[in-house]
């Protein structure tokens, strides 16, 4: 069975727009200027599209990290992606950082009951996992308060706060 065939058009939906809401969510959590929210949006990329090399046993994380195929197959995928977060958006009314990072812990909730229903406990924690991973790399990849890329604090207490609220609503300890 492919894997997608499980899931109904809106629990797919779910599933492989959560990645890149993780990563858009944390870039959100605290200010790193326009460098490093360049180099954020960067690192959620390439951890994305690096999901199937890191987690090589798991169906439903190389299903979502599939690399585009082709540039028509890219820009297609990111425009379906921003679609899909701009009406996720709009149907929330999201006018702040706080009201996006309160629909990504409300997403990582919803993909951690649909996960737990029709997925195993290793293909479950697997794609919770690379979650977390992309939400780490993420937060590590720029400085917050710093000048110009210099100084400032690497990972912020509200990436720290915000990972640990993600980890919670993927229903995952500490120790992830």
């Amino acid at each position: 069975m492919v894997i997608k065939e499980k899931y109904s058009q809106e629990e797919w939906d779910l599933i492989s727009s959560t990645p890149l809401l993780v990563g858009a969510g944390m870039s959100a959590a605290a200010n790193s200027g326009i460098m490093g929210t360049m180099k954020e949006a960067l690192a959620n990329t390439q951890t994305m599209l690096g999901g199937g090399d890191e987690f090589p046993d798991s169906q439903l994380v190389i299903a979502v990290a599939k690399k585009p195929e082709s540039m028509a197959d890219a820009r297609q995928r990111a425009a379906d992606q921003r679609a899909q977060l701009t009406e996720q958006m709009k149907a929330r009314d999201i006018s702040k950082p706080e009201e996006m990072l309160e629909l990504v812990i409300d997403n990582c909730r919803k993909v951690s009951f649909l996960l737990n229903e029709k997925e195993d406990a290793t293909e479950a924690q697997a794609y919770k996992s690379w979650l977390v991973n992309i939400a780490d790399k993420v937060a590590n990849s720029a400085s917050e308060g710093g000048f110009l890329g210099f100084g400032g604090t690497k990972f912020s207490e509200e990436e720290k706060t915000f990972l640990d609220q993600i980890k919670v609503a993927l229903g995952l300890d500490e120790a992830v």
